[in-house]
């Protein structure tokens, strides 16, 4: 009988503190803009993220002609780009693009020649796109949009060293890792 009594306190203790600790949700904070001109809208999923989240952009044109694309370049915090991408515009006049943070992507069987995402800072991605001319000036008036977000890489320093996702708690560096 004291067992049990005890075991229906503790458990009464355990629901209580649980019940006080607040719960903690992730919200995404999506960006939105829209060019100048209003002929280009982009919505990016996320105002920051970390190393394997997914990074999504996607938007629409007003004018698109067949083959028409967007580009997506994003650049680190030292201005070296990390991810370039050409977007076709569909039928339906949207785009969308995805890449994993701080995954170095592959080619057909080539390196990605773009810096690897693993600098902590804010990034920026600069989406560009060439509507068709139109009359009476028959020129193409570049669209742009901009977004500054956050990432951070995941670092893990141990010493006077770093490493990113590939430390092992029980492995000390050593000279020539």
């Amino acid at each position: 009988m004291m067992i049990y009594s005890i075991t229906l306190l503790l458990a009464g203790i355990l629901i209580t503190s649980i019940a006080s600790f607040p719960t903690i949700v992730a919200n995404a904070q999506p960006q939105e803009a829209e060019s100048a001109n209003g002929g280009l809208t982009a919505t990016l999923n996320d105002d920051s993220f970390t190393t394997d989240d997914t990074i999504t952009i996607s938007g629409s044109v007003a004018k698109r002609e067949p083959g028409s694309h967007v580009t997506v370049e994003v650049t680190d915090p030292e201005g070296k780009t990390v991810e370039q991408a050409f977007c076709d515009v569909t039928s339906d006049n949207t785009f969308n693009h995805s890449f994993v943070a701080g995954d170095q992507q592959q080619e057909e069987e080539e390196l990605d020649p773009h810096e690897p995402m693993i600098t902590s800072g804010n990034y920026r991605m600069v989406v560009t796109y060439f509507p068709p001319p139109s009359p009476p000036s028959d020129e193409s008036v570049m669209e742009q949009v901009e977004f500054i977000f956050g990432y951070n890489a995941d670092w893990i320093t141990v010493g006077d060293r770093s490493h990113v996702d590939a430390y092992d708690g029980d492995q000390t560096p050593t000279d020539g890792e």
